[in-house]
């Protein structure tokens, strides 16, 4: 059994509160579950009044998955720029690094 997760290493924007931080995520997670990811997982870092940092990941069934899912979610322009309007106007988290990882369990 093969699977495929995106990851993303995000910070708060300067300004922003740990909540409107965790809604931005929530956003971000049913979206990416509508466009058919399999899971979404999302950790935080940081301890008492550091900056918070946040790791989140988009699980799907294998590669296969996750390009129909990129597919289907850039085929729709209206809805990809939608979501980018709100997001850019109220900026709440900061990408810093991220990836793809593959497991194969058969190895």
């Amino acid at each position: 059994m093969a699977t495929t997760n995106e990851i993303w290493i995000c910070e708060g924007v300067e300004g922003t509160t740990r909540r409107q931080q965790m809604a931005r995520l929530g956003e971000w997670k049913k979206l990416f579950l509508a466009e058919g990811a399999k899971d979404v997982k999302v950790w935080e870092g940081g301890y008492g009044e550091f900056n918070g940092t946040w790791l989140f990941a988009i699980e799907f069934d294998n590669a296969q998955a996750f390009g129909a899912s990129l597919d289907k979610f850039h085929a729709n322009s209206k809805s990809f720029d939608d979501a980018m309007d709100v997001w850019s106007k109220t900026p709440a988290l900061k990408f810093k690094t991220g990836g793809l990882l593959h497991h194969m369990a058969s190895i």
